[in-house]
């Protein structure tokens, strides 16, 4: 495949053009824009009649995304208006492999009282997640160089934390000790409308937990998962206290927070799972908020607020 384009960015690696010459061989009008400086970068071509969109580093094809003149299955939307959050407006049909080799699978944009979604099709599930565009991440190179920063240098053990765990017996604490405190475990990018991002890193905590990191257009943390709840658990991890750690008035806060949108209509604190599953998230001087909510029905909203009690993040399942 020849690159006739007399306009080629420069900033788009050779490497990354020669995977995507490999993998699509008869692609036709290859243009490339810049995800991540000298790290990822997205193509768009057509093969026959179809639009491809595909994002790649320097390695290799990370996700791809492929349009036709197709309209949304009647399947799909059905899927949409017997769920809850019924009533969006539906764009962008495609077929998207998020990881090479992967399964294809159906997706739409979702545009629901201004907010906007990614809806993807499993074999039994609808997955929601926010913003029009996203990819995973397996390799930490593909992040920005600050956020790479932000990881390594937690990536050894912090046996002065650890000591400060006496919830757990001291054998439990010398082991733990042993762990680094963060082992990059993945991630996923989600790209605005505006082309700005946020970046969700998944850190393997102590050795014993996963959590997560949100970081925004200018790297900065601005969410934090559930770190605190080690100190939950007994002193040999066999069980744990699932009891919410919200005060009253952040529980009276968020109670009036989620009774506004509609889309959060019968997903409310009230229901005593919710509550038990809600906490308040602290690590690095950062707090947030993390809240399950579930309407008994097989639907779930996982959300994420900042100190402040703004929506940094939502994501909408249904089995």
């Amino acid at each position: 495949m020849k690159d006739t384009s007399p306009n080629r960015n420069p900033e788009i690696s050779e490497k990354a053009q020669h995977i995507v010459r490999e993998k699509y061989p008869d692609a036709k009008n290859l243009s490339g824009t810049v995800i991540e400086k000298d790290k990822v970068f997205e193509f768009s071509f057509q093969v026959g009649h179809e639009q491809y969109s595909t994002i790649v580093n320097n390695t290799e094809v990370i996700s791809t995304a492929r349009t036709s003149a197709e309209q949304v299955p009647d399947s799909l939307v059905s899927k949409l208006q017997n769920a809850t959050i019924k009533g969006g407006t539906i764009s962008d049909y495609r077929t998207i492999t998020l990881f090479d080799g992967y399964v294809p699978t159906p997706a739409v944009n979702y545009h629901l009282n201004g907010m906007d979604f990614v809806a993807i099709f499993g074999p039994s599930a609808i997955y929601m997640s926010p913003h029009p565009r996203l990819y995973h991440i397996r390799d930490i190179n593909d992040l920005p160089d600050h956020i790479i920063d932000f990881i390594q240098k937690r990536s050894k053990p912090n046996p002065t934390f650890v000591n400060t765990l006496t919830n757990f017996n001291e054998e439990t604490r010398q082991t733990i000790a042993q762990n680094n405190e963060f082992e990059f475990g993945g991630g996923t990018v989600y790209i605005n409308l505006d082309g700005t991002k946020t970046y969700e890193v998944i850190v393997r905590f102590l050795g014993v937990d996963s959590q997560s990191l949100l970081f925004d257009k200018d790297y900065n943390l601005i969410w934090v998962g559930s770190f605190n709840q080690i100190r939950q658990y007994n002193e040999d991890f066999t069980g744990r206290n699932f009891d919410t750690n919200l005060t009253r008035k952040e529980i009276s806060a968020f109670t009036d927070i989620l009774g506004a949108p509609s889309h959060f209509l019968n997903f409310g604190l009230d229901v005593g799972y919710n509550l038990m599953r809600s906490y308040r998230n602290e690590y690095e001087g950062i707090t947030s908020y993390i809240f399950w909510l579930d309407n008994g029905r097989g639907e779930q909203w996982m959300l994420r607020y900042n100190a402040d009690k703004k929506i940094v993040f939502s994501s909408y399942s249904k089995g």
